[in-house]
């Protein structure tokens, strides 16, 4: 049987690419045949013995139909979201890519291209749109919806039924309390506790400092 082709689009390979390369080495049935990315000084040269092509946008439609499936290796939201849209519209196929340590309910929702990562876990009911990204041990709780390219960064956590928007992005380590409505395009910061809904277009940033003056069990209880 041969092994499907994968070209990954993004290159940096001390970025999300290298992520997700990694995770290819424990899939024995996919090959990935080729790097896209516009960077120029990557234009031409191998990464691990793999080529980069060049811009993603000069693709040709034969070139497609050659590629099994793609899969976007970009952190950014927007330009992961756009080159989706063009890559479907030119009759390409999205692979989600699921690390083998992470555990995801047989009744969880994944969107097509969407990478999940180390010891991630997606929990029963959750509906995860495409192109996102759960990175490294993110915990998405019951009954959760993920907008479109949203972004989950590693170690973070939603309570259930958590609603996030499209284009979204919640920052490592970040906590979201149940029933929480995070807003199209939101940034929360990292180590942030969201405890009440989110807007969007807006940034969150939960750090706080209070002194301590005695046993900061007293300081609480006071």
């Amino acid at each position: 049987m041969s092994k499907k082709k994968i070209a990954l689009i993004g290159a940096r390979i001390d970025g999300q690419a290298g992520v997700v390369l990694d995770v290819f080495s424990y899939l024995p049935d996919y090959e990935v045949v080729a790097f896209y990315d516009s960077t120029p000084e990557f234009k031409g040269t191998q990464i691990r013995n793999i080529p980069v092509i060049g811009n993603i946008y000069d693709i040709a439609r034969e070139k497609i139909a050659e590629i099994d499936f793609f899969h976007i290796c970009i952190g950014d939201n927007k330009a992961r979201l756009e080159i989706f849209h063009f890559i479907k519209e030119l009759g390409g196929n999205f692979l989600t890519v699921i690390h083998p340590s992470a555990t995801v309910s047989p009744s969880a929702h994944i969107g097509e291209g969407c990478f999940i990562g180390a010891k991630s876990v997606v929990q029963n009911g959750a509906y995860i749109s495409e192109v996102c990204i759960l990175n490294t041990a993110s915990i998405i709780e019951h009954d959760n919806v993920l907008g479109k390219a949203s972004q989950m960064a590693p170690n973070c956590t939603t309570g259930g039924r958590v609603k996030v928007g499209d284009l979204a992005f919640v920052g490592i380590g970040s906590t979201v309390l149940p029933d929480i409505i995070i807003g199209n395009s939101a940034f929360i910061a990292a180590g942030t506790t969201i405890s009440k809904d989110v807007p969007e277009n807006t940034t969150m940033i939960g750090y706080s400092a209070k002194v301590h003056r005695k046993n900061i069990y007293q300081d609480i209880n006071s």
